[in-house]
């Protein structure tokens, strides 16, 4: 096999080639992150806001939380006076046997009022007759403020809900809706 000179370019482009695009690539390095500033209330160049974290505390209100010290510096307090229940040589700290030793405060009974009564059917005795109907056993009119209604069946209804064609006996105690009043009830009785 004879090599030509043209042949071996070709083969040296061709291995360059095949070399520079096999290169791997070395990791790009990770840029350094700029550091940020710690949160902070109010525009920046003002002094920070009472209350913020970080902010001074005024000698007003040196303390916990919320400027919250304690029972001792209550307004109106004197500084030093002792807090009832509170042992001074461990503060916050109270003996178990102090805690039943004081008075317990109960709130004062409040009457809970009686709710209404839910309306009941009248007695036998006060509840009114229903006026039969002449000629038709089976319906009857209200006496009084319920006479504007008609006649009102009362016809019996067997266990399947169809009627019977007889009339409830003599005294049956009947409650209907009262349609001029909604959610009340009208009582009377079968003549």
């Amino acid at each position: 096999m004879k090599f030509s000179p043209l042949g071996s370019v070709v083969l040296l482009a061709g291995l360059s080639v095949s070399f520079t695009s096999c290169k791997s690539k070395s990791p790009e390095q990770p840029v350094a992150p700029v550091p940020v500033p710690p949160a902070q209330y109010g525009q920046p160049g003002q002094p920070p806001l009472p209350g913020a974290p970080g902010a001074p505390v005024p000698p007003d209100q040196a303390g916990g939380r919320f400027g919250y010290t304690g029972p001792a510096n209550a307004p109106g307090a004197t500084p030093g006076s002792p807090v009832p229940g509170v042992n001074p040589a461990a503060p916050g700290m109270r003996d178990v046997r102090d805690l039943g030793s004081t008075p317990a405060v109960k709130p004062p009974a409040e009457d809970k009022p009686t709710p209404p009564t839910a309306p009941t059917a009248p007695s036998s005795s006060e509840m009114p007759y229903a006026n039969a109907v002449p000629g038709n056993p089976l319906v009857v009119t209200l006496p009084g403020t319920h006479s504007s209604l008609g006649q009102i069946s009362i016809e019996k209804y067997d266990s399947a809900g169809n009627p019977t064609g007889e009339p409830l006996k003599r005294g049956t105690q009947v409650q209907i809706p009262d349609p001029n009043n909604p959610g009340k009830k009208i009582y009377f009785k079968v003549p």
